[in-house]
Formats: C-alpha cells, sequence, structure tokens
C-alpha cells in the first residue's frame, strides 16, 4: 500500500482531483490564506463554476484581510460570498477557553449549511491540509459534526505541497505567513472583547505597515503587548532605539501600558504551548535571576512576575547588548530553565 508521503506532488493533486470531480458543486470556506485560496482555484480546475468561496467577515479578522481574499477571487474568476459572523455575541466563544475554535468554525459552518440548502449545494469543504491533523484543531471537531470536508488533508497534501501548488498556479499567497485570527493573540482564560482586538489589529498593522515586519504577533495581555517576531527581526527591533521608541509611543497611544518584545521569538500558536508554572515564591526565583543577569553582564536591571511570564527592564545598552544573536539564546535559554513559559523585554529602558 503506498503511503500519501510516498506520492509525488502531481500524484497527490491528481488525487485531490479525483476527491473533488464526483462533488460537481461545492462550498469552500475561504479566508485568503494559501490553504484556502489553493484548494479554491484547486476546486475551480475541476468544478469550474460549481466552486464558490465563502467567506466570513468577523471582527477577529485583521482589517484588510477581506480585502486582499476578494483580490484573489478577482484575480481568479472565482464566485464569491460573504457571510458576517458575530462570534463575540457567543459567551462560548468570548470566554476564550482553549476550544475557542470550535466555536468560530461552528459560527461560520452553520451560516455555510444554510446558504448550501438555499443553493441546492452537497458540499462544504475547508482548507485543512495534511499537517494538520493530529495537532489541536478544535475546529476539526466543528468540521467533522457539520460534515464539511477536508480534501487537502484526504490527498495528503502538506502544507510544503499547498505553497508549492500554489507558487506554480501563481497565486499571490504562495509563500504568505500564516495569519490566525486576531482572538489568537489572547492567553486562554481572557475574555476577547471587541475593544482588544481593535488594539491588536492596530498594533500588527503598525508593525507591518510602519516598522516593516511581515511575520509577526503582538500579544494582548490586558494592558501589556507582547511582540513576537523572527530572530533576525527582533534583532533590528532590539538595536534600533528609535524603532524602538517609536513603537512603545504608537502602542502606549493605542491603549497598552506596558510594550515589551518575546525574548523567545516569533513562534505561531504559541499560546497552545504547555504551560510551565514559575515559582509561586518570588523570592527564591528572582534570586536565581540575579546571577544570570550578572553572568551576561546586563546589570542594572528590574523584573517582575506576570503569570506565566518574566517581564525584564533593562539599560539601553543592555537592550542593544540583547541585539547579538549570539548572546541572546543562551541567556533565555538560561531563564527559561528557571521556569517561566515567557521571557518580555519592556521596550522602555530602564533610566539610571
Amino acid at each position: 500500500m503506498t503511503t500519501a508521503a510516498a506520492l509525488t506532488l502531481d500524484e497527490k493533486l491528481a488525487h485531490l482531483e479525483e476527491i473533488l470531480r464526483p462533488m460537481d458543486r461545492a462550498l469552500i470556506g475561504y479566508s485568503g490564506g494559501v490553504d484556502s485560496a489553493m484548494l479554491a482555484v484547486a476546486a475551480q480546475r475541476v468544478l469550474g463554476d460549481g466552486a464558490i468561496c465563502v467567506t466570513a467577515d468577523s471582527e477577529s479578522y485583521a482589517s484588510g484581510e477581506l480585502e486582499k481574499a476578494s483580490e484573489i477571487t478577482r484575480q481568479f474568476g472565482l464566485r464569491h460570498e460573504v457571510v458576517k459572523t458575530r462570534e463575540l455575541d457567543n459567551p462560548d466563544y468570548a470566554k476564550n477557553a482553549p476550544n475557542r475554535c470550535y466555536y468560530c468554525k461552528q459560527e461560520l459552518f452553520v451560516h455555510m449549511e444554510r446558504m448550501a440548502r438555499d443553493m441546492a449545494v452537497d458540499y462544504i469543504l475547508y482548507g485543512q491540509n495534511a499537517d494538520d491533523v493530529g495537532d489541536f484543531r478544535p475546529g476539526a471537531t466543528a468540521a467533522r459534526e457539520h460534515g464539511v470536508r477536508a480534501p487537502l488533508a484526504e490527498a495528503g497534501l502538506t502544507k510544503d505541497d499547498v505553497r508549492a501548488l500554489a507558487k506554480r498556479w501563481g497565486l499571490s499567497v504562495w509563500d504568505r505567513p500564516a495569519m490566525a485570527c486576531l482572538s489568537s493573540r489572547f492567553p486562554y482564560g481572557t475574555a476577547v472583547t471587541a475593544a482588544g482586538l481593535k488594539m491588536v489589529d492596530r498594533a500588527e498593522a503598525f508593525l507591518r505597515d510602519d516598522c516593516g515586519f511581515a511575520q509577526l504577533r503582538a500579544r494582548h495581555h490586558d494592558t501589556l503587548s507582547r511582540i513576537e517576531l523572527p530572530a533576525e527581526d527582533l534583532s533590528r527591533l532590539l538595536a534600533d532605539s528609535q524603532l524602538r521608541q517609536r513603537l512603545v509611543s504608537h502602542l502606549s497611544a493605542i491603549g497598552y501600558l506596558q510594550i515589551t518584545a518575546d525574548l523567545c521569538g516569533f513562534r505561531s500558536g504559541s499560546m497552545n504551548e504547555a504551560l510551565l508554572k514559575i515559582d509561586s515564591d518570588d523570592a527564591p526565583l528572582f534570586a536565581r535571576i540575579d546571577p544570570i543577569l550578572e553572568a551576561h553582564a546586563l546589570v542594572p536591571a528590574a523584573y517582575e512576575q506576570r503569570d506565566q511570564m518574566l517581564v525584564l527592564r533593562l539599560t539601553e545598552a543592555a537592550c542593544a547588548q540583547l541585539a547579538d544573536t549570539a548572546l541572546r539564546p543562551a541567556f533565555v535559554s538560561a531563564l527559561t530553565a528557571l521556569g517561566p513559559r515567557y521571557i518580555a523585554l519592556d521596550l522602555d529602558p530602564l533610566h539610571i
């Protein structure tokens, strides 16, 4: 028996087309990301006008995402329907338990089921790929409950496969970083609110459009923003005091009281990581932090504990010192070994 992993890309594509061909017409949950865009174009190649994209217009999506999604459908001549979803009206979604995504997908799929009945369409599809199978994906549970199929996963197409086919077909999003909804920036258990979503949206827009960062997350911890960037971009931020000052000024105007950079860097889905409790007795923990700061010549310093986060405030010189990618990993590793899940550096430096 041949496994999906042993198949070539063209063999997997042929399998995908075999899955789609009997459907005649299908509604495709379409966000504009590479997975759903590639699935939509693949369905159009097989079903023609029978491939119908459906996008949720949701408060949890970043501003501009709907227009970007529409650009692709116009480019390829795809039929595109937009439905207004109201996830925040559902208390089970807003309370932000780890299964929050279940209620988001459920909201969309209920709308799509209604559309399918009205349009006499028998199939509803979404863009889960083979790499997603087995991950913590509450949305997949909602898909199974509503009979929504994932043809990419069924055909064994991985994320790399999807990107390769998207590039082959000329989709502009073929190399676009994953864009999870803005609600994923809230720690589990912190209520998702419209006001908080707007703060996150404005913060990420500034980081992207004004600071020039492509891959990023602005994690929302009430009045504290924890910014995740890839290692190279994080070094650029730490080395540029003027950029840090502009960022602090802008995010303060949005409403954040503390603006930090996560020294662990960018991790997609970092809120899903197993959270380790740090020592409940501050004194022993803090006593162990001082030698680490001294060993890396990063004193004087101030620090505080916030849940699973250690927040550091260092001098301007120390911030610039941490731009060194040879120094930073060893420093972060030494601190996380003490228990904190996140090491956040206050971007407003300590003034001595």
